[in-house]
């Protein structure tokens, strides 16, 4: 059997990442907008020194992708200024679905600032890690983990940080404490949302 590699994703791999992420984000918001959107938002982590995207790979097959930046703090303005009227574009089905609610959720989209401390330095931000469904159970997660943090501390970076949802997401926040992940700070997103930040130094800090 042909073994599983983490490596940088390439443009060849958008289509399979798509598939992998509404595979594992089944009835979340972005997943909702479309295939299209989801295109342009992991080619916006593919193209441009601030993104990062890796992926699991067997032979020709994907099987799970993390995505992020090593400018949180700029890199969705950015990108917000790159691909922000195609983002529209390919969300105007969803937005005809239900206009008010998708609109307010596109806009604190395509205005978010990475959610850094500000105390925190020389981070990077995971965005997204997504795992096929039918390839969990093999640590596969942990794996993609572990290549984003080689591809952040290639970048001369010293910490990764993410942020997660409080509630009805054990397993989530147990799989970011089990590879090494320390729950930073609590907060409000949007006003309603309770989240939480973790934070991870890399290498011999």
């Amino acid at each position: 059997m042909t073994s599983v590699q983490i490596r940088t994703a390439t443009s060849a791999d958008i289509e399979a990442i798509v598939l992998v992420h509404k595979d594992a984000f089944k009835g979340f918001f972005l997943t909702s907008l479309g295939d299209g959107f989801l295109r342009e938002l992991y080619r916006g982590f593919l193209d441009g020194e601030q993104g990062l995207l890796v992926v699991a790979s067997r032979g020709q097959e994907i099987l799970g992708f993390a995505a992020g930046t090593t400018e949180p703090d700029t890199f969705f303005k950015r990108l917000r200024r790159k691909r922000g009227a195609i983002f529209f574009i390919r969300a105007i089905p969803a937005i005809l679905r239900r206009p008010l609610p998708v609109l307010h959720k596109i806009y604190g989209a395509l205005f978010y600032k990475g959610d850094q401390p500000q105390t925190l330095h020389q981070a990077a931000l995971l965005s997204s890690i997504g795992v096929a469904p039918h390839f969990g159970g093999k640590s596969l997660g942990g794996q993609l983990l572990a290549g984003f943090e080689q591809e952040v501390l290639s970048k001369g970076l010293k910490f990764v940080y993410l942020t997660t949802d409080q509630e009805n997401n054990d397993h989530v926040n147990s799989f970011y404490t089990k590879y090494g992940y320390k729950q930073e700070s609590q907060f409000m997103q949007q006003g309603s949302r309770p989240m939480l930040r973790y934070i991870k130094p890399l290498g011999n800090i």
